[in-house]
């Protein structure tokens, strides 16, 4: 199956490694993006809690530019749009060090796959259920400098393949891990943060990270590298008052390398794309938080033949204490 699931992708490091490390930054605290990660740690003895909700939008495809992109690839993943609800939990070991786990569940809509037949020269349909339950992350980060330059940290996590993974099509078969809730392998992340007050009310959060995906029944998804920016202002001058209210905006770029499959590389998988998000962060009280924040494509360079993405939202509620 040719079609990169971009919103899959995003729940194996994208979205559930990245909130779980970054705990949101902490009601009230420094408040940048909603996907960039923060060089900040929880307070010995703290616990931060997210409830996130990811929703993509693909692209529309006519019957006649499926056939061709089907009879150019020999087969693709179709899928109208998706959410991923995820659950994160982070906790203060001591200064400087926090841990966490995220785990979440993956809902597609109309996922199908159209198939070229060489033989008759027609395309035919198959459906399949890809939800279920996500893979298991387990990170840590270590902040290792906070001064007048600012904050620095490094982060990383393994994920267990804890997710539903074995699915099959209404033809009996096999669904690839690009397409389904889980992959069935261990995969590896590691990343550097940095975070700095611009201005007693101006943040900025800059971060890159790279994940290592593991191989599993002779299948490989790529290696992904991902980095961000975020600028986020503060309305409220007195830190110590609640609501307060702030907004952001916010590049994300994604590099996807190309999967393997059997050890060959799979020509229509693998591409970068940008996001750019503006978003808004309501802190209630010091314990907690709600975010909202849109992410449009403005580049998709994708390899082969794959679908794009018409728009992501994500929204977080999160605790602390």
């Amino acid at each position: 199956m040719r079609v990169l699931n971009w919103s899959f992708l995003a729940a194996g490091i994208g979205v559930v490694a990245t909130t779980s490390v970054r705990a949101d930054h902490g009601p009230g605290t420094s408040g940048g993006g909603s996907s960039t990660q923060s060089a900040e740690t929880l307070k010995p003895g703290k616990f931060s809690a997210e409830l996130r909700l990811d929703y993509t939008e693909f692209e529309d495809l006519a019957d006649s530019e499926i056939e061709a992109k089907a009879a150019r690839a020999g087969d693709i993943d179709l899928l109208d749009r998706s959410f991923l609800e995820t659950l994160s939990v982070s906790y203060g070991i001591a200064e400087n060090f926090q841990v966490g786990l995220s785990i979440g569940l993956y809902q597609a809509n109309r996922a199908r796959e159209a198939e070229f037949d060489d033989t008759t020269g027609e395309t035919e349909f198959a459906t399949f259920d890809p939800d279920g339950i996500t893979d298991l992350w387990l990170t840590g980060k270590w902040r290792f400098y906070r001064g007048p330059m600012g904050q620095l940290a490094t982060f990383g996590g393994v994920k267990f393949p804890t997710g539903r993974h074995n699915v099959h099509n209404s033809e009996g078969e096999r669904v690839e891990p690009a397409a389904t809730a889980g992959t069935g392998a261990y995969d590896g992340m590691i990343g550097l943060a940095f975070s700095r007050y611009l201005t007693s009310r101006i943040t900025m959060d800059v971060s890159g990270q790279y994940t290592i995906r593991g191989e599993a029944d002779d299948f490989k998804l790529g290696d992904r590298i991902d980095g961000g920016v975020a600028l986020a202002y503060r309305f409220n001058e007195d830190i110590t008052k609640y609501p307060q209210f702030s907004v952001f905006g916010e590049a994300n770029v994604r590099h996807l390398f190309k999967s393997q499959d059997d050890g060959a590389n799979d020509p229509n998988t693998g591409g970068t794309v940008v996001f750019l998000s503006p978003g808004v962060r309501a802190s209630f009280t010091r314990n907690v938080a709600f975010t909202v924040a849109p992410q449009i494509p403005v580049m998709q360079e994708l390899n082969g033949e794959q679908l794009e993405t018409k728009i992501k939202v994500n929204a977080a509620l999160t605790f602390t204490f």
